[in-house]
């Protein structure tokens, strides 16, 4: 069974609502990372693009096959993201990412400052 390396940045990160659907299929959480880019708010998840200038922050985790097909399902793979293989800014990591061209992930919504959707996130809601 082969493993693949996946930058993750929004919805599937730790504590975030769709981190159930990879669960089942997560081999090793390898810890926070940083990639070029740029993500965009689309309401109820971000878009990344790496075709801006900027930094994304998030983790890199391990997957199975079957945890790769599920994330494709979940990312609408290759109808609304692509993927393609990135490299962490700072430590030795190699992996894929769902991104997309940056006119489309303009078409979402508005850039998200600091480039950290959990941050973003916080922010949008406010102290509880």
């Amino acid at each position: 069974m082969a493993h693949h390396t996946v930058f993750v940045y929004g919805t599937l990160r730790r504590g975030q609502p769709n981190r159930v659907v990879m669960r089942p299929h997560l081999v090793r959480d390898l810890g926070p990372g940083r990639i070029r880019g740029v993500l965009y708010d689309w309401g109820s998840y971000p878009a990344a693009t790496l075709d801006e200038d900027g930094v994304i922050a998030g983790e890199w985790v391990v997957v199975t096959d079957e945890g790769m097909h599920a994330l494709d399902a979940l990312e609408d793979y290759p109808h609304l993201y692509t993927r393609t293989i990135v490299s962490d800014e700072v430590r030795d990591l190699r992996g894929w990412v769902y991104c997309m061209p940056a006119e489309q992930a303009r078409r979402g919504g508005p850039r998200i400052a600091g480039g950290d959707w959990v941050a973003h996130v916080a922010r949008r809601h406010g102290p509880r």
